[in-house]
């Protein structure tokens, strides 16, 4: 007999992260989950001098992402979850982990434009981003960041 185990579910948000949350209507299109741990994440990621929350998310076709919400005035932003980002595509089912990533620069992988690795450049970051990783297979993912207009993919790994 073969048993489904759903993810437990997610952690309460702090009290202005689920005021967000519900006036934004995101309830409507997704839920909140813990498929991961921590299943959020806590830090100034648009540079606003206030604690963002990023949280794990399932949008009703089940396709997985991340919500930013930003305490600031930044609207809250989709990664996933239906809608494409990056390399990321529009369901995140490959990411195994994720973390805060506070160094000040980054190495990022570039391509080639059929596709090959072409080396790395090393970026400069002025916030702290999430390093979203797929670690079953071989280490690859991106680093989302914020560049200070939108969240950007700065690609990790093949």
């Amino acid at each position: 007999m073969l048993l489904f185990t759903a993810p437990p579910p997610a952690p309460p948000l702090p009290a202005w992260a689920e005021a967000r949350w519900q006036a934004a209507g995101l309830g409507r299109s997704y839920t909140r989950t813990a498929y991961l741990q921590p299943a959020t994440q806590q830090a100034d990621f648009d540079g606003d001098g206030k604690t963002d929350v990023a949280v794990l998310v399932t949008d009703r076709q089940q396709r997985r992402g991340i919500v930013v919400l930003h305490q600031g005035k930044a609207a809250p932003v989709v990664l996933g979850a239906g809608r494409r980002f990056g390399n990321g595509g529009d369901n995140f089912s490959w990411l195994t982990e994720w973390k805060l990533y506070r160094a000040k620069t980054a190495e990022v992988t570039r391509t080639q434009p059929n596709g090959d690795l072409a080396g790395t450049r090393t970026v400069p970051l002025r916030r702290p981003g999430l390093l979203i990783l797929a670690t079953d297979e071989q280490y690859s993912g991106g680093l989302v960041y914020w560049d200070g207009r939108r969240y950007t993919w700065l690609q990790q790994g093949d």
